[in-house]
């Protein structure tokens, strides 16, 4: 038998959940991995089963299972407490989860493998897997094909995908054409921000492949969590390298202070406008007004300091509008628009359209009293 032929008779043996609990990322992996020497009693959703058959096809003695089983199940989505941030979509191996960004999600219960993929991801934790009965787990192993078959098309798909974002982007003149003085502050960037995420998925291989382990790994599994270990930190003090390198271009402590005052600004300004509009009295104003007046000077000093010119003012005296005013004005524009919205989706209804006409004439004349009275 060729290895190519061993490998698939292997792969077809194994449950397809594509779960990862064997260390490799798919069953296909194992399969390679058996066909290369490894143990057979790796696969947790396969159990007992599987051992049996593998050790029946490769003439091997049978083994205890490394893990504890992991009985046949699948995933459910508490539909009311999903956010839709499509992170559990973008984990499924076998795209058994359907959805839209900021839109409910749900789990498509034949094409779930129960490989548990989904509930590490999930920010709000409203996924839970379902134990299966007998009648149903049988069923669910029976489709161990489907879920191959799904798991391949999905790859394909990514592998289309990373394909066309890969065409799509410009093409980058040579280094030896690209300016001398070329700006290096978006490389470091780039080198931050891959530096981060090489960190976030090392720790997040190793906890993974450590909650597949449980608490008692045999060597060759320790081995495997030392090295995990290892690479997680190695990335980690990369990352903290970077983020200890003061950047090329970043804003002088002058400038921080000139951003935060003028944030400080705005803020006070907001709360003096919102109290304005509540109808506080002048007693419950004055603090607010205070703090505002203060937050202006602050942005004056900062100015001062942080050694760019300081910007050209136009002041305007305009009085804001009354509390009286902006209603009239409001009332106005709802009359406006009832009475199109009216003419456009009942045209025949004159009594309507009539008695909206008269709104809006009666709103136009209060405005109108109101400014002259002004």
């Amino acid at each position: 038998m060729s290895n190519a032929l061993r490998i698939a008779a292997i792969d077809a043996l194994l449950p397809q959940t594509q779960c990862g609990k064997c260390g490799h990322p798919g069953c296909l992996p194992y399969a390679e991995g058996i066909a290369a020497g490894e143990a057979i009693n790796k696969c947790p959703p396969g159990g007992t089963a599987t051992i049996h058959a593998l050790a029946e096809l490769l003439q091997v003695p049978e083994l205890p299972l490394a893990l504890p089983a992991t009985p046949a199940q699948v995933a459910v989505i508490r539909e009311a407490e999903c956010i839709g941030c499509t992170k559990c979509i973008q984990a499924c191996p076998v795209d058994a989860i359907v959805g839209a960004a900021k839109l409910m999600h749900t789990v498509i219960g034949d094409e779930c493998t129960g490989c548990e993929l989904c509930i590490a991801p999930c920010p709000v934790d409203c996924i839970d897997l379902i134990t299966l009965m007998p009648a149903e787990a049988e069923v669910q192993r029976a489709r161990a094909e489907q879920f191959r078959t799904r798991h391949q098309h999905r790859q394909a798909r990514l592998a289309r995908n990373d394909a066309r974002r890969r065409a799509a982007r410009p093409v980058r003149p040579a280094q030896a054409e690209m300016p001398a003085a070329a700006p290096q502050q978006p490389a470091a960037a780039s080198s931050l921000k891959q530096a981060k995420i090489d960190a976030a998925m090392s720790r997040a291989q190793w906890q993974k492949t450590l909650k597949a382990y449980g608490d008692s790994p045999n060597d060759e599994q320790r081995q495997q969590l030392t090295a995990l270990q290892q690479a997680a930190e190695r990335d980690q003090q990369r990352l903290a390298e970077l983020q200890a390198t003061p950047a090329q271009n970043a804003p002088s402590p002058g400038e921080q202070a000139l951003k935060q005052a003028k944030i400080d600004l705005a803020s006070h300004r907001m709360a003096l406008k919102a109290g304005e509009r509540r109808g506080l009295d002048e007693q419950a104003l004055a603090p607010l007004r205070s703090a505002y007046v203060a937050a202006q000077e602050a942005l004056h000093l900062a100015e001062a300091h942080c050694g760019k010119p300081a910007p050209t003012r136009t002041l305007v005296d305009k009085a804001g509008l009354s509390a009286h005013m902006r209603q009239l004005k409001t009332d106005l524009a709802y009359a406006r628009a009832e009475l199109g919205k009216l003419q456009r989706s009942a045209p025949d209804d004159a009594a309507k359209i009539r008695d909206a006409q008269e709104r809006l004439a009666a709103a136009e004349s209060r405005l109108q009293a109101y400014t002259s009275a002004s």
